[in-house]
Protein backbone atom coordinates (compact mmCIF):
# COMPACT_ATOMS: atom_id res chain seq x y z
CA UNK A 1 0.00 0.00 0.00
CA UNK A 2 3.04 2.25 0.86
CA UNK A 3 4.38 1.70 -2.63
CA UNK A 4 0.76 2.69 -4.54
CA UNK A 5 0.67 5.81 -2.49
CA UNK A 6 4.30 7.20 -2.89
CA UNK A 7 3.75 6.79 -6.58
CA UNK A 8 0.59 8.33 -7.07
CA UNK A 9 2.47 11.27 -5.05
CA UNK A 10 5.62 11.22 -6.96
CA UNK A 11 4.09 12.23 -10.42
CA UNK A 12 6.03 10.32 -12.14
CA UNK A 13 4.42 9.23 -15.44
CA UNK A 14 3.22 5.99 -15.52
CA UNK A 15 1.54 4.52 -18.99
CA UNK A 16 -1.96 4.33 -19.34
CA UNK A 17 -4.04 1.68 -19.07
CA UNK A 18 -5.68 1.78 -21.84
CA UNK A 19 -5.03 3.26 -25.13
CA UNK A 20 -7.00 5.76 -26.74
CA UNK A 21 -7.88 4.60 -30.16
CA UNK A 22 -8.96 5.51 -33.81
CA UNK A 23 -12.40 4.82 -33.65
CA UNK A 24 -12.68 6.08 -29.77
CA UNK A 25 -11.46 9.51 -31.86
CA UNK A 26 -13.30 8.70 -34.79
CA UNK A 27 -16.96 8.52 -32.82
CA UNK A 28 -16.10 12.07 -31.03
CA UNK A 29 -14.61 13.76 -34.18
CA UNK A 30 -16.30 12.50 -37.42
CA UNK A 31 -15.32 15.57 -38.97
CA UNK A 32 -11.64 13.99 -39.24
CA UNK A 33 -13.12 10.64 -41.05
CA UNK A 34 -11.75 11.48 -44.38
CA UNK A 35 -9.69 14.41 -43.90
CA UNK A 36 -6.33 12.70 -42.23
CA UNK A 37 -4.16 10.11 -43.44
CA UNK A 38 -4.31 7.14 -41.72
CA UNK A 39 -0.52 7.07 -40.91
CA UNK A 40 -0.58 10.51 -39.82
CA UNK A 41 -3.99 10.14 -37.63
CA UNK A 42 -2.08 6.92 -36.34
CA UNK A 43 0.93 9.17 -35.29
CA UNK A 44 -1.04 12.29 -33.33
CA UNK A 45 -2.89 8.79 -31.49
CA UNK A 46 0.31 7.28 -30.59
CA UNK A 47 1.43 10.83 -29.59
CA UNK A 48 -1.64 11.79 -27.41
CA UNK A 49 -1.40 7.93 -25.34
CA UNK A 50 2.20 9.49 -24.39
CA UNK A 51 1.23 13.13 -23.62
CA UNK A 52 -1.75 12.64 -21.65
CA UNK A 53 -2.08 10.52 -18.79
CA UNK A 54 -4.93 8.27 -17.42
CA UNK A 55 -3.83 9.11 -14.13
CA UNK A 56 -3.88 13.11 -14.34
CA UNK A 57 -7.06 12.84 -16.29
CA UNK A 58 -9.39 10.38 -14.37
CA UNK A 59 -12.46 10.41 -15.70
CA UNK A 60 -11.70 13.26 -17.89
CA UNK A 61 -9.37 11.56 -19.56
CA UNK A 62 -10.96 10.58 -22.85
CA UNK A 63 -12.54 14.15 -23.18
CA UNK A 64 -8.52 15.66 -22.56
CA UNK A 65 -6.72 13.18 -24.76
CA UNK A 66 -9.45 13.52 -27.80
CA UNK A 67 -8.79 17.33 -27.29
CA UNK A 68 -5.17 16.65 -27.78
CA UNK A 69 -5.32 14.79 -30.82
CA UNK A 70 -8.33 17.06 -32.42
CA UNK A 71 -6.12 19.93 -31.99
CA UNK A 72 -2.64 18.05 -33.98
CA UNK A 73 -5.35 16.88 -36.51
CA UNK A 74 -6.36 20.88 -36.98
CA UNK A 75 -2.79 22.22 -37.01
CA UNK A 76 -2.04 19.24 -39.48
CA UNK A 77 -4.81 20.12 -41.55
CA UNK A 78 -3.85 23.96 -41.61
CA UNK A 79 -0.37 22.88 -43.36
CA UNK A 80 -1.59 20.28 -45.76
CA UNK A 81 -0.80 20.85 -49.12
CA UNK A 82 -0.96 18.43 -51.73
CA UNK A 83 2.18 16.45 -53.37
CA UNK A 84 3.87 18.28 -56.45
CA UNK A 85 2.76 21.96 -54.52
CA UNK A 86 5.27 24.55 -55.53
CA UNK A 87 7.64 25.16 -52.25
CA UNK A 88 6.54 28.75 -52.13
CA UNK A 89 3.08 27.42 -51.63
CA UNK A 90 3.99 24.54 -48.94
CA UNK A 91 5.92 27.56 -46.68
CA UNK A 92 2.07 30.11 -47.05
CA UNK A 93 0.55 27.00 -45.89
CA UNK A 94 2.97 26.25 -43.13
CA UNK A 95 3.21 29.92 -41.58
CA UNK A 96 1.70 30.62 -37.99
CA UNK A 97 -1.61 32.35 -38.20
CA UNK A 98 -2.37 35.40 -36.56
CA UNK A 99 -5.23 37.75 -36.23
CA UNK A 100 -5.57 40.51 -39.34
CA UNK A 101 -5.37 43.98 -37.79
CA UNK A 102 -5.78 46.02 -40.77
CA UNK A 103 -6.19 45.49 -44.67
CA UNK A 104 -5.50 47.70 -47.52
CA UNK A 105 -6.52 46.82 -50.93
CA UNK A 106 -5.04 48.57 -54.00
CA UNK A 107 -0.84 48.03 -52.19
CA UNK A 108 -2.51 44.49 -51.00
CA UNK A 109 -1.11 44.84 -47.45
CA UNK A 110 -2.20 43.57 -44.27
CA UNK A 111 -0.95 43.65 -40.49
CA UNK A 112 -0.92 40.27 -38.21
CA UNK A 113 -1.66 40.46 -34.36
CA UNK A 114 0.75 37.47 -33.21
CA UNK A 115 0.07 38.36 -29.51
CA UNK A 116 -2.24 35.83 -29.01
CA UNK A 117 0.57 33.23 -29.48
CA UNK A 118 2.46 35.55 -26.07
CA UNK A 119 -0.30 36.53 -23.87
CA UNK A 120 -3.35 34.35 -21.93
CA UNK A 121 -2.92 30.33 -20.99
CA UNK A 122 0.52 31.38 -20.89
CA UNK A 123 3.12 28.49 -21.65
CA UNK A 124 0.21 27.00 -23.65
CA UNK A 125 1.41 29.13 -27.30
CA UNK A 126 1.19 26.42 -29.88
CA UNK A 127 -2.16 25.45 -28.32
CA UNK A 128 -3.87 28.82 -28.76
CA UNK A 129 -3.51 27.95 -32.63
CA UNK A 130 -7.37 25.76 -32.65
CA UNK A 131 -10.18 25.80 -30.66
CA UNK A 132 -9.03 22.07 -29.55
CA UNK A 133 -6.07 23.25 -28.58
CA UNK A 134 -7.40 26.26 -26.21
CA UNK A 135 -10.43 23.64 -25.02
CA UNK A 136 -7.54 21.46 -24.13
CA UNK A 137 -5.24 24.28 -22.22
CA UNK A 138 -8.63 24.98 -19.97
CA UNK A 139 -8.74 21.54 -19.22
CA UNK A 140 -5.33 20.60 -18.46
CA UNK A 141 -5.16 24.06 -16.35
CA UNK A 142 -8.44 23.17 -14.57
CA UNK A 143 -6.43 20.07 -13.94
CA UNK A 144 -3.21 21.65 -12.42
CA UNK A 145 0.12 20.22 -12.61
CA UNK A 146 0.12 18.57 -9.28
CA UNK A 147 2.86 17.90 -6.84
CA UNK A 148 5.70 15.87 -6.85
CA UNK A 149 6.88 13.62 -4.24
CA UNK A 150 10.63 12.11 -4.02
CA UNK A 151 11.74 10.07 -0.96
Amino acid sequence: MLIGIAAQASNIKRPNDTKYTKDDFLAFYPQFTDNIPEIVLDSFLELANECVSQDRYGKMWKHAIGLFAAHMCALWLQSATKAGTPADEVLAACKTAGIVTSESADGVSYNMDLSLLSSDLNGWAAFKLTAYGVQFASVAKLMGKGGMYVW
